[in-house]
């Protein structure tokens, strides 16, 4: 028979009492004294000071969602007041050429934009050429990284230090506990993909998966001091036999001491050398580890009826969740009577074209991304990849003669650029490097007709949250396969422009490769693209072929034009500040070099005129 635990009283046993845990509870006499009493139970715990803690973490997230709300929805009716402003006369944009206040570009500048040390941020830090060691937050990210940790140091040495040593380890047994089990809500939060604050706030997953990794690192730490103050007094109070007893016949002890091992192993397993170099392993291994260490967390609490113990509800349901909507949407899109169709085709510049046809239709949006499955391939696991194109239904398809007279009956032209667009099809550009995308470009090279169907699905989509639309000028940057990310904000911004939809004026589209043979990739929709209305007065490419196998033409069109090379981003970001309309927009989606590099040049402009800098990236 167990004794009763209660979250802020023990009752000791009497010693009439029949116990399984015969050794490890050998030292209660009749006083009710215990050598092993710092061990058992909350004796020594500060519940008071632990809650209130909860209750100031509550306080404190609560104002920064807050202030980040305001904030969003402050920007958002900005850029929204300057695109409606803007449509009436899309050719007068001097006003919001012009930054209106100081304090906001100098924050911009010098924290928001701003890495941690020069300009490394999403290149990779090496400790050796053979040991990746992840990328360096930001400023901005750093900073709310080292506050959040030091509060937690803080909150776990706030104890009354007067009191015995075995007293103290208690307390802090209770305090490490309590904020580990707290720690793990925004530790799971922030991993999700369909996290709701991704799309309210407009930060990037990358950026939540940066938080999801620092606040796991903390939870970790707290649950090893969490077990070691208890480990301490135990063989302080009885020895190793008494931990032994303890683990092997109390099965609260043996569960939170399996989660506290799955959690340290999640960390290790975690450490971004092991996690870069066998990804798709580290991530199915990942997931294994986590379930264990929630049912270990899970089953210390509900045994011991401890009151953290709702915390756990939340965290399940967040979980569950997110592999319900992930479910829903896969089956939704992907399972219908023809199913999902994977077609691989491999192009030159080793990188394959993957065109999906999907059961149900779709609305694409410029930027957005999904992961792709081939269970055939890759098992259970998927790639996350941008969309590149989306195809229109074609004039004989079901869907374009029902949505053409819907629209014919609504007073629409089928035909209005500024109509919502919706497929069935989409393609993605992906680069051969390693594991799946090294797999299916092998693959298709093998096959006579370099390209094979599999079946498969997507899950999705993700991102497309950055408008463009209030922009006078856009200048779109990538680097290789980066271009992916580009094509349909210039095919969207061109049709705006054209339509008087969008605020766009100037659109100059920058892509940087290594050799002409990747021009391949998108030349189908390029040369759609390339007829579009009002193409030349509003879009220019420059494409620079860094690794060029021969002399490169720049040919005598105005509007594209090729250069032999790597570009001078200052110089180009330059140029287009020097003759930009409007507010401006430079995006940027290719290597972490690449994106460094682009940031460092844009920075110094954030000062001089209304300029914002938005970056996609996969650092995970």
């Amino acid at each position: 028979m167990s004794p009763n635990l209660y979250p802020r009283r023990v009752e000791l046993p009497s010693p009439d009492t029949k116990l399984s845990r015969r050794h490890f509870l050998d030292g209660w006499d009749a006083n009710g004294y215990d050598a092993l009493k710092y061990s058992w139970g909350l004796t020594g715990v500060e519940q008071d000071g632990n809650f209130l803690w909860v209750h100031t973490f509550a306080v404190i997230l609560g104002f920064c969602v807050f202030s980040l709300l305001v904030l969003r929805f402050s920007n958002m009716f900005y850029k929204h007041a300057r695109h409606l402003t803007v449509m009436s006369n899309p050719e007068r944009q001097e006003y919001w050429k012009h930054n209106r206040s100081q304090w906001w570009p100098w924050l911009n500048r010098h924290v928001l934009m701003a890495p941690l040390h020069k300009k490394k941020h999403n290149a990779t830090f090496q400790i050796s050429a053979a040991i990746d060691n992840g990328t360096l937050p930001g400023r901005w990210h750093f900073a709310i990284i080292v506050v959040y940790a030091a509060l937690n140091v803080a909150w776990c040495l706030c104890l009354d230090w007067s009191k015995e040593r075995m007293s103290v380890a208690a307390a802090l047994r209770g305090r490490s506990g309590t904020l580990a089990a707290l720690n793990l809500i925004p530790t799971v939060l922030f991993a999700l993909r369909n996290n709701p604050l991704i799309s309210i706030l407009q930060v990037s997953y990358d950026d939540f998966n940066l938080f999801h990794r620092w606040a796991a690192r903390i939870t970790i730490a707290e649950a090893i001091v969490h077990t070691a103050c208890w480990l301490s007094n135990t063989l302080e109070g009885d020895g190793a036999a008494a931990v032994a007893a303890g683990l092997r016949d109390e099965a609260s002890y043996t569960y939170g001491m399996l989660a506290t091992c799955a959690f340290a192993f999640l960390g290790i397993q975690a450490w971004s050398p092991f996690r870069h170099a066998f990804y798709d392993t580290f991530l199915g291994i990942h997931r294994i580890m986590v379930l264990i260490s929630f049912v270990g967390l899970w089953e210390h609490l509900a045994r011991h009826g401890l009151p953290q113990l709702p915390w756990m509800y939340m965290i399940f349901a967040f979980y569950i969740f997110e592999w319900v909507a992930r479910f829903t949407w896969a089956i939704y899109y992907n399972f219908g009577r023809k199913g999902c169709q994977v077609h691989v085709e491999a192009m030159p510049g080793e990188a394959c074209r993957v065109t999906i046809k999907l059961a149900r239709e779709w609305t694409p949006k410029p930027g957005c991304n999904v992961h792709l499955y081939i269970p055939r391939i890759m098992g259970p696991h998927s790639h996350p990849f941008s969309v590149a194109w989306a195809y229109p239904p074609s004039p004989s398809s079901k869907e374009h003669k029902e949505r053409s007279l819907s629209q014919l009956e609504g007073g629409i032209s089928p035909t209005s650029p500024h109509a919502i667009q919706r497929t069935k099809q989409i393609s993605l550009i992906c680069r051969a490097r390693t594991g799946f995308t090294r797999t299916i470009y092998e693959k298709a090279c093998e096959q006579p007709n370099k390209s094979f169907d599999a079946w498969g699905f997507i899950e999705g989509p993700y991102g497309g949250h950055h408008s463009l639309d209030s922009y006078g000028t856009c200048l779109l940057i990538a680097g290789g396969v980066g271009i992916t990310h580009q094509v349909m904000y210039v095919k969207h911004l061109l049709a705006g422009a054209h339509a008087g939809t969008t605020a766009t004026r100037r659109i100059l589209l920058v892509w940087s490769i290594p050799d002409s043979e990747s021009l391949e990739w998108i030349r189908p929709w390029m040369d759609e693209i390339l007829r579009m209305p009002s193409r030349k007065k509003h879009l220019r490419i420059k494409l620079f072929i860094t690794k060029p196998k021969g002399r490169i033409e720049s040919g005598s069109s105005e509007s594209v034009k090729l250069f032999a090379g790597r570009p001078s981003w200052k110089t180009l970001i330059g140029e287009e500040m020097a003759h930009r309309e409007g507010a401006m927009a430079v995006t940027c989606c290719g290597s972490g070099g690449l994106s460094d590099t682009v940031r460092a040049s844009v920075r110094p402009f954030t000062t001089e005129g209304c300029v914002d800098y938005i970056e996609e990236a996969f650092s995970y």
